[in-house]
């Protein structure tokens, strides 16, 4: 009986919090779920640095994370940075999967980071590649 108590309290340390995205899809830690939600709340309150600090800090424990890339890539969007804005995004595409809904919600980041550069014909070409990931 102690044994099986033991083995509960251990697995029960071990849950998995559903992310954003369909079921099939990937989910967070407890811990990365945590600092997503932190990195949410600085973000809404205009604290993108230290969004953008926590975003990172969780992506040293789920680097291959597409979700914690995207969210990265927006916090970077509104900070103004839209070369780097772009670059997280695609980065987030690198992991994405078969994750439709993510691939194209990066594009439509890349293209606002490209029109917000003034690449115009750039940005239309993100939409287009996003309308395509449907």
């Amino acid at each position: 009986m102690r044994t099986l108590l033991a083995l509960a309290a251990v697995l029960g340390g071990c849950a998995i919090v559903p992310g954003t995205a369909p079921p099939a899809a990937r989910t967070e830690s407890v811990a990365v779920a945590g600092l997503m939600d932190g990195a949410s709340a600085d973000a809404a309150a205009g604290r993108f640095a230290s969004a953008a600090a926590t975003l990172e800090r969780a992506l040293r424990i789920e680097p291959r994370n597409p979700r914690l890339w995207q969210e990265l890539a927006r916090v970077r969007l509104k900070q103004g940075d839209y070369a780097q804005a772009e670059s997280v995004a695609a980065r987030s595409n690198t992991w994405a999967g078969d994750d439709s809904g993510l691939r194209a919600e990066n594009w439509r980041l890349i293209a606002q980071a490209r029109e917000a550069r003034g690449d115009t014909a750039g940005a239309r070409a993100a939409l287009d590649i996003a309308e395509r990931q449907r």
